[in-house]
């Protein structure tokens, strides 16, 4: 950690919150703002959020002098006119190729909507600089910062990825090198990359500091976080050992490149992720608490405005604000810009699965687990000779086995030949390496799919691995880090429409994320589906994993049974109308049980005491000896470990997540009863890799 030689200067009010430029305009806004991270009631929404509509593509490769490999990231917008004697033009565009040999380039114009002139000197900074550093793979994310007080400008770079470097200008050309501001040795033990800095006035009027950085690290797990430095100076930092933000499920594995924005007197902090989209939170102005993540902005999908969107730079000026970013694929990107459309209104979020751990109406052959054995006409045990598992507090406990899945005892049940859903909670925490437990889809000991949780070397990771001919199917795409939103427990699923399998996972039992690449059921004959734990032959301790429940999504049949649509038993009526109607009239000869609405009840018989006790006074007990007739509201009766109902299962309504059905009449009926859970998992991620 650095620690400043220089006098702090004093400060007789709140700082202008510049980023970039050095200006408030840079912002948005003109002044500071608190900004308290809450996102919910009386605070901002992510509807709130300005809508951004693609302008056009300022990296022309065909155009520019100076273009290495077809690349160019991390556009920096600066005010040159309002800083500079005499700029080349009013704005200067900074911008530079990530791959060697990378290269600080430079555009300039007059107005934000262009045009742009290439600096004929491009690359200002390039990845030899002697006697300060001789060579180096490459130098790209320039960041272009005025010093109020020094009245220059203050350039920080990387090159390579361990350090961001930074130089000096008084025109924003020409460059004296100033020196390392921060590099791995100053954030935590394992730190591999300290790069992506965006550098601003620290918006914190409180603070002892006068600046801040957002930047990058990389740790061993090779999971991207957003770190916080601050300093006095602008040269030597002081960097705050804990992340400000660790990627969740809405942005993958990694982010980067994290800017400082102001909006409607909200600070927000802005950055781009493995989702391929660029994300806000909140955040307060001690810079130590965010909000939820949000979509800011996303590609239109129409050429040329297709692919990810990275590296966010907002401006606004004579009341227009743009956003510049980079745009496309990670080894192809380019700079692009859009424009805040203020009539446009941000599209609805999807609306919530009512059920989406299917508690209320869940599949026939679901498991609650709360038996005292597996029922047998569901569940065949694989190797049932080493079982030992146990069903304890309504849980099914299955210990991690000392072998693969070649050696370790599990439960299957059979799978439907169309259309299907699966769920289970598990709760379990590893943390040795190949410590496992999950979803087990099973062909035979060479065949399989797995959804798991396991222990990897550099730590846990969630992975959806398909097993073929003893050979895994495994990449990138398949196997992420743990987000920061994942506890000890959590929601498993593995989904089919018949022709793929994919694998969905949820932090909350609310919405459910996807993992991995879809599995072609063509190429595979499953023998059934079911829960498992394992640790291999290796040291590992033995731990338990604790599955809750495994349920199957209800088929088409199974969910109007549910809801009350089927005709009951002959001779037999309901005892309760379907929800959201009214009572049906009983035969002729006989009286309601209840009044119709807006009238008062009948008195009864003499003699005979009513079925519903009058108005404040509460039900009398049954009988001794006797139970209560019918169920407790929102009950019924849950399918078991022991059999149980033989129809669909009802529970009692919570949190959860979501499931599909165990009986081959899924189909399109099954598709439909997805719902608005699928279409959050469908649309929540899309994995893409990051620079």
């Amino acid at each position: 950690m650095r620690t400043s030689s220089t006098t702090r200067r004093s400060r007789t009010g709140p700082p202008s919150i510049m980023v970039a430029a050095g200006a408030a305009l840079i912002l948005g806004v003109a002044g500071p703002a608190a900004g308290a991270p809450e996102g919910g009631e009386g605070g901002p929404s992510e509807s709130d959020l300005p809508v951004f509509e693609f302008a056009g593509i300022l990296t022309d490769y065909d155009e520019l002098e100076y273009n290495p490999n077809d690349e160019f990231i991390f556009p920096s917008v600066f005010h040159a006119g309002e800083h500079l004697d005499d700029p080349l033009g009013e704005w200067y565009l900074y911008y530079a190729p990530h791959d060697p040999p990378g290269g600080i380039a430079m555009m300039y114009a007059d107005s934000l909507d262009g045009p742009w002139v290439e600096h004929p000197g491009s690359p200002l900074i390039e990845n030899e600089w002697p006697p300060h550093y001789d060579w180096v793979s490459h130098v790209s994310t320039a960041e272009a910062f005025w010093h109020p007080e020094e009245e220059q400008m203050i350039m920080y770079f990387h090159g390579e990825n361990s350090e961001t470097r930074y130089a000096l200008s008084d025109d924003g050309v020409t460059f004296e090198y100033g020196g390392i501001a921060v590099d791995n040795s100053d954030g935590p033990p394992g730190t591999t990359e300290s790069s992506y800095a965006r550098v601003f006035e620290h918006p914190d009027p409180d603070s002892e500091y006068d600046f801040a950085m957002f930047y990058m690290w990389n740790w061993q797990d090779d999971v991207r976080r957003i770190a916080v430095a601050e300093s006095h100076d602008g040269r030597e930092w002081d960097v705050r050992q804990e992340p400000l933000i660790v990627p969740g499920f809405a942005e993958g594995q990694n982010v980067s490149s994290a800017n400082l924005w102001e909006w409607e007197g909200q600070l927000y902090v802005i950055y781009h992720a493995s989702s391929g989209d660029i994300h806000a939170r909140t955040v307060n102005a001690a810079l130590t608490e965010t909000g939820p993540a949000w979509t800011l902005h996303s590609s239109s999908g129409v050429e040329p405005d297709v692919g990810r969107v990275a590296a966010p730079e907002i401006v606004t000026h004579d009341g227009q604000t743009y956003l510049f970013y980079e745009g496309g694929h990670r080894l192809g990107a380019t700079i692009a810009y859009a424009r805040h459309n203020p009539d446009a209104e941000r599209p609805p979020a999807p609306a919530p699965d009512p059920d989406p751990l299917r508690q209320m109406c869940s599949g026939g052959s679901s498991d609650e687990f709360d038996g005292p054995s597996l029922n047998e006409q569901r569940w065949t045990m694989v190797r049932e000779d080493i079982d030992r598992h146990e069903l304890a507090g309504g849980e099914l406990v299955i210990p991690t086995y000392d072998s693969g899945v070649s050696g370790a005892a599990f439960p299957l049940q059979e799978l439907p030949g169309s259309g299907w859903e699966v769920t289970t909670e598990l709760t379990v925490e590893v943390s040795e390496p190949f410590q496992q437990a999950g979803l087990l889809v099973y062909e035979s000991d060479t065949d399989y799919v797995k959804l798991i949780l396991g222990q990897g070397s550099n730590g846990p990771r969630l992975e959806y691995i398909w097993r073929q001919n003893g050979s895994d199917r495994h990449s990138a795409q398949d196997t992420r880090a743990v987000p920061s939103d994942l506890d000890e427990t959590f929601w498993l699923r593995l989904s089919s429409d018949g022709a793929e399998m994919t694998a969905t996972i949820s932090p909350d039992g609310e919405v459910f994320w996807p993992l991995g690449r879809p599995v072609d059921l063509g190429q595979i004959d499953p023998v059934g589906v079911g829960p498992f734990a394992m640790r291999g032959a290796t040291a590992a301790p033995e731990i338990d994993a604790r599955f809750s429940w495994f349920r199957w999504a209800p088929t088409e049949a199974e969910r109007e049974a549910c809801a009350g649509d089927t005709e009951p038993p002959p001779g037999e009526e309901p005892t309760e109308p379907p929800p959201g109607e009214e009572p049906t009239e009983p035969p002729p000869g006989e009286e309601p049980t209840e009044p119709p609405p807006g009238e008062e009840p009948t008195e009864p018989p003499p003699g005979e005491e009513p079925t519903e006790p009058p108005p404040g006074e509460q039900p009398t007990d049954p009988a001794p000896g006797e139970e209560p007739t019918g169920t407790p509201s929102g009950q019924a009766p849950v399918a078991d470990s022991e059999g149980g109902t033989a129809g669909p299962s009802t529970h009692p309504a919570g949190t959860g997540s979501e499931e599909l059905a165990h009986t081959g009449a899924a189909g399109a009926g099954l598709l439909a009863l997805m719902g608005a859970g699928l279409v959050l998992a469908g649309l929540a991620l899309r994995r893409r890799a990051i620079g």
